[in-house]
């Protein structure tokens, strides 16, 4: 079996610094650079705080729970996450960090009755699973941001749907509030957003509308949003985020042709946009429609909860 990373400490959120916390995710957090940010953090994850291995390297857990309750949960809206080393390299395996945090259950983590994250790593084989856990893979579509070649790769269907129409202009705005309205009548309810998930969301939308390191793109018609998505830099990467539309824009392909401008960006060129992917055939066909290719991460569960309290929070 795998050897873990050796004693552990609970960190509070109190006794993260930020300046020290954000400069470690710029120098070695990659793709998951956006995501790990103490200020979205703080947005969608309140009360976080970090495990910190002996080799000083730290991963960011959400504690929910009380008692024989406790839960340490991956936080919403956070598609991968990655544990900070000192030195930003020699990153743990996945396989190696769920052992680790399977010891420290039956530590400082006080025998919690379920633990959960997200890496962008592919699921180990299965010779290689730690005692316990449960590893579901889950798919992205990535594409590398080409301004000059953009529709290169575009299906058929998608060059159809972005034909020139009258009327229409893209806008950057900084219009949260419009856009989490038209986010929460299409989107929310198809989704299963509860009401404290879309209280997160527009927290998050705030911060990173303040943040150069994030856009709101929108589609606008006659004075009308009719479509938007949120656009995250993180390292390398474009996150495709919180996209939503109206039916009007449903019926003229408004998200095909916003996602068609983004690409011809010239500032967005080298980059790689990452759709966050979906288990839904329709949206994978969306991305992989514009070239996008899968690209597999995993979902890591060590479950213990008692099954009527499974049953009760379902997962």
């Amino acid at each position: 079996m795998v050897d873990g990373l050796g004693r552990q400490e609970l960190l509070s959120r109190t006794q993260v610094d930020d300046a020290e916390w954000n400069a470690c995710v710029a120098a070695c957090c990659g793709g998951s650079a956006g995501y790990m940010h103490t200020a979205y953090l703080d947005a969608v994850a309140p009360g976080w705080g970090a495990l910190q291995f002996a080799d000083g390297g730290r991963f960011p857990i959400w504690p929910r729970g009380w008692g024989p309750l406790r839960q340490y949960r991956q936080p919403w809206f956070v598609q991968h996450l990655s544990v900070l080393t000192p030195d930003g390299m020699n990153k743990p395996s996945a396989g190696i960090l769920a052992h680790s945090m399977a010891n420290a259950r039956l530590g400082v983590l006080k025998g919690a009755c379920l633990l959960e994250f997200q890496v962008d790593e592919a699921p180990p084989d299965a010779r290689q699973m730690p005692d316990g856990w449960q590893v579901i893979a889950r798919t992205t579509y990535r594409l590398l941001i080409d301004p000059e070649s953009a529709r290169a790769g575009y299906s058929a269907h998608h060059r159809r749907l972005i034909r020139p129409m009258d009327g229409l202009q893209f806008v950057q705005s900084n219009d949260s509030e419009s856009f989490l309205r038209l986010f929460v009548s299409q989107v929310a309810g198809k989704a299963r957003l509860s009401a404290q998930q879309i209280r997160a969301l527009s927290r998050l939308l705030k911060v990173l509308l303040g943040n150069q390191n994030a856009a709101l793109w929108t589609l606008m018609g006659d004075r009308e949003l009719l479509c938007g998505c949120v656009l995250l830099r993180s390292g390398d990467r474009l996150v495709y985020q919180f996209a939503g539309s109206s039916r009007a824009a449903l019926h003229m392909g408004g998200m095909h042709r916003l996602v068609d401008h983004i690409l011809h960006r010239p500032e967005y060129g080298g980059l790689t946009l990452d759709f966050e992917g979906s288990d839904l055939p329709g949206l994978q066909r969306f991305y992989a429609g514009f070239g996008a290719r899968p690209h597999p991460y995993s979902r890591w569960l060590l479950d213990a909860r008692h099954p009527i309290l499974k049953h009760l929070q379902r997962i």
